[in-house]
């Protein structure tokens, strides 16, 4: 049996590793960059395991509780996940503090069955337990926050799991060229692209009338390296503040802030609209829901991932590039590996992210059919985890 991509489908035994469980309160987009690996490793014929180890004091209810694991929302929620996408008998997800006490299949189970495997690809480094690392032939370090991950383990000590992999991806496509500043930490990193199982987000849905995105305005504390600061998305967003009022439709963000956040009467002075992820993105089945119904997607980027000219492109905005929404990003160096202006469409200040969308709704069904081209072309998890595993030498 071929994949979309025409090649022939390989066997073989993958972990992968992810954070699923650790972010389920209107998580579904947190979900999808986990799974896109899942499903797609899945899809070129490999037995693909799911694990994640839960940190430290991270279980909590549906109102951020702390609890212990078994009664937790990250329990029920991961264990729907993975029904719902079939492979709750080939995962299991345990509190770092009792690696007995997880659910799916025993932590002694995967410990064992590791030994049969041809890699493990670590998410972000989120796999740390040695009895499930050295098991796997290769294992395959791939960091989905470039420019954060090498400043806090070479600036500020932070220990980002980075030692005992054989190969190391990144989805900063400049990191380790001379125009990226962030430090590599001694290591050569690869640039991959977030991979997207195509079938899963092809709709036939008409588009809305607004331009979305889901975003978390503030995450965690910026961080200095060689004396620039790398922020968050709040500080990009205040940067184009005033876009709804010339803006040719609607932009409406589904955005993780705080109630008393200052900002947030800001935004809406402007014109955003603003709804809550904890409704809109609360599964993965609503988060897509939410893409496709939407027209395209309108986003600015970490502030770190635009001065550190990382090269970061999101998964999500693949999401909406594979469902024939355009999508207009801020730019963070990702158009030197990327086609923009046609379905995709890059800017770095206000006038011009104006100007993109007034050029995408000048001619919005070729930008949407480009959309869907650049992501069959540049996304499809066929092709981009088969060259990650070439590279890797799986």
């Amino acid at each position: 049996m071929s994949s979309s991509s025409g090649s022939t489908k390989r066997c073989g035994r993958i972990f992968v590793a992810g954070a699923i469980a650790a972010h389920p309160i209107g998580g579904g987009g947190n979900t999808w960059a986990f799974l896109q690996y899942v499903l797609g490793l899945r899809r070129l014929g490999f037995e693909v395991f799911y694990v994640e180890e839960l940190p430290p004091q991270g279980c909590f209810d549906e109102k951020w509780r702390r609890v212990p694991f078994a009664s937790s929302y990250n329990a029920r929620y991961v264990q729907q996940v993975m029904q719902e996408f079939g492979f709750a008998d080939h995962a299991g997800i345990w509190p770092a503090e009792n690696p007995n006490e997880g659910v799916g299949l025993s932590f002694r189970t995967l410990s064992a069955i590791a030994r049969t495997a041809d890699a493990i690809v670590n998410l972000s480094g989120r796999m740390h337990r040695a009895e499930i690392l050295a098991g796997p032939a290769k294992r395959i370090y791939i960091d989905l926050d470039p420019g954060f991950t090498q400043i806090w383990q070479e600036g500020y000590g932070v220990n980002m799991n980075l030692q005992g992999h054989e190969s190391h991806f990144t989805v900063g496509l400049c990191v380790g060229t001379p125009q990226c500043p962030v430090p590599t930490c001694s290591i050569r990193w690869h640039p991959t692209l977030p991979p997207v199982v195509l079938d899963a987000w092809a709709t036939n849905l008409p588009p809305g009338s607004t331009y979305t995105t889901v975003a978390d305005w503030r995450g965690y504390s910026p961080v200095q390296w060689q004396g620039t600061w790398y922020g968050q998305k709040s500080e990009e967003f205040l940067r184009v503040l005033s876009l709804p009022r010339s803006a040719p439709a609607a932009l409406e963000l589904c955005l993780a802030i705080h109630p008393e956040e200052p900002d947030l009467p800001r935004l809406r002075e402007a014109g955003w609209r603003i709804v809550d992820p904890r409704q809109c993105a609360a599964t993965p089945a609503a988060y897509r829901d939410y893409i496709q119904s939407s027209r395209g997607e309108f986003t600015v980027v970490k502030n770190g991932y635009r001065v550190g000219h990382t090269g970061w492109f999101s998964d999500r905005s693949a999401c909406y590039l594979a469902a024939g929404r355009p999508a207009v990003v801020q730019e963070t160096g990702f158009s030197s590996a990327l086609p923009t202006g046609s379905g995709l469409l890059s800017f770095v200040n206000l006038e011009e992210a104006c100007q993109a969308l007034r050029m995408v709704e000048a001619r919005y069904e070729q930008h949407a059919a480009s959309a869907r081209e650049l992501a069959r072309e540049y996304f499809d998890s066929d092709r981009v985890l088969q060259r990650l595993l070439q590279t890797a030498g799986v």
